[in-house]
């Protein structure tokens, strides 16, 4: 008699759930990314550092850094009705956005706006948007961590691929929009719709998470804690030296990818005023889509620093393909035909350097949340899950404004004074700071792993 082969734990409905919730809500947020500092820059005249403050330091700081506390207060409260509240503000906070030039007074008869500070209602409608997506993202990941059973690393690599196929949802849909009714509508139409898609499915089909990553059910002593409980806790966790020298380093590797949202953006529109900058960013989500879930397969049975560690290598060298065309050619904006479309030199190797830095985010990204996931002690998922974010807040705090500042620098103030501009060296500039969480990693791995296990 032979034993028959034991199947394998199927994800509950719930974990299925949250991940089309996370589909809509990323493709509301992607729709109108690629576009924002462009919109706050073209649109309503705003400099490229405060364009790239208000998108980096203000809208991305709130979303990655506010978990810490958010994540907590969703353990409180309940994951479904954080959500419900999180997808009120993010749709209120689309709509705003979308309808600054006629809600905020000033404009004239051409319907452009004339001597109009737009800074006020541009933060009110960030913050919402920030406050909402900060509440989204521990409560969704919480959800994967509490549903996926002994498969952790292959749940996050599923969830990070729903993530990517609510970005090309998102971008696709944004470019149809935006050629036709323009820039405003992409947040009117596009974010704002798919926010109340999300919203409909969390009130309507989203049921709160019963089992945690072990299989118990979830009587596991999970305390609700109070805010100054989560306070005192972000100063326990950031006590860890280790556990702070790691998000440090971490926050060097994402300073690179943020600026795929800040200075790329404003790269493309000097290299081609009208780059349809949606599309050249649809690279990073195809090529997830692709293979992530080969990578993951590929690299699960490796440790994850290791895995980091090679993703920030890739991540790198993708960044210094851009140094290449004005080093290669004599005007790096003159178009080529590629494929049928019409391309400017730097914008073809922009999409080589976004798909490249999209293959060092597939090894980096899902095994960070894994790892966090993973030390964080049970009933405290929902907070640890917060800190994985926290590098992209650093990274996004200070990497969006000096992404502007290098776009003033050499390229900006250059034309205006007429002088030639400076690629190589801004590029060379963010280089620097991904071979700096290159090493970082490596001191991280040789004197703190390798530290422990002696």
């Amino acid at each position: 008699m032979t034993d028959e082969p034991t199947a394998k734990p199927k994800f509950p409905a719930t974990f299925w759930t949250a991940n089309t919730i996370e589909l809509f809500e990323r493709a509301a947020y992607y729709s109108m990314a690629s576009f924002m500092v462009i919109y706050l820059k073209e649109s309503l005249g705003m400099t490229p550092s405060a364009a790239t403050f208000l998108n980096g330091s203000l809208l991305w700081g709130i979303i990655y850094f506010m978990p810490i506390l958010s994540g907590t207060l969703a353990d409180k409260f309940g994951f479904k009705r954080s959500l419900s509240v999180s997808f009120v503000l993010i749709s209120l906070g689309y709509f705003v956005m979308g309808n600054l030039q006629r809600l905020w007074p000033g404009l004239i008869g051409n319907g452009a706006a004339e001597a109009v500070d737009f800074t006020v209602p541009v933060v009110l409608g960030i913050v919402l948007i920030g406050l909402g997506g900060s509440i989204v993202k521990p409560c969704i990941a919480g959800t994967v961590q509490k549903t996926a059973g002994t498969r952790a690393t292959l749940a996050f690599g599923i969830f990070y691929m729903v993530i990517n196929i609510g970005s090309i949802t998102g971008r696709s849909l944004s470019y149809f929009i935006r050629t036709r009714l323009g820039i405003p509508a992409i947040f009117t139409y596009a974010a704002t719709a798919f926010a109340l898609v999300g919203l409909v499915i969390t009130l309507l089909v989203y049921k709160e998470p019963q089992f945690v990553s072990d299989g118990i059910k979830d009587g596991q002593r999970a305390q609700k804690r109070t805010l100054r409980q989560a306070l005192l806790g972000i100063f326990v966790v950031l006590g860890n030296v280790r556990f702070l020298f790691l998000i440090l380093v971490l926050s060097m590797f994402w300073f690179l990818y943020i600026q795929l949202y800040n200075l790329m953006p404003l790269f493309m529109r000097y290299v081609d005023p009208e780059a349809p900058m949606e599309l050249y960013t649809l690279a990073n989500p195809i090529m997830i889509v692709c293979f992530q879930l080969v990578i993951t397969r590929l690299v699960k049975r490796w440790l994850p620093i290791k895995t980091i560690m090679l993703g920030a290598i890739v991540v790198t060298l993708g960044m210094l393909v851009n140094v290449l065309p004005p080093l290669l050619f004599a005007d790096a904006t003159q178009k080529t035909g590629v494929l049928g479309l019409s391309l400017p030199i730097a914008g073809i190797f922009m999409i080589i350097s976004i798909a490249s830095m999209a293959v060092g985010e597939m090894m980096a990204s899902p095994r960070v949340y894994e790892y966090i996931g993973a030390i964080a002690p049970k009933g405290q998922e929902g907070l640890y899950l917060g800190y994985q974010s926290l590098p992209i807040a650093l990274a996004s705090i200070v990497g969006g404004p000096i992404g502007g500042r290098l776009f003033e620098r050499y390229i900006n103030t250059p034309l205006k004074e007429g002088r030639p501009v400076d690629t190589v060296t801004m590029w060379l500039i963010i280089v620097v700071i991904g071979v700096a969480s290159v090493v970082g990693l490596a001191v991280y791995d040789r004197i703190v792993v390798k530290g422990k296990k002696g």
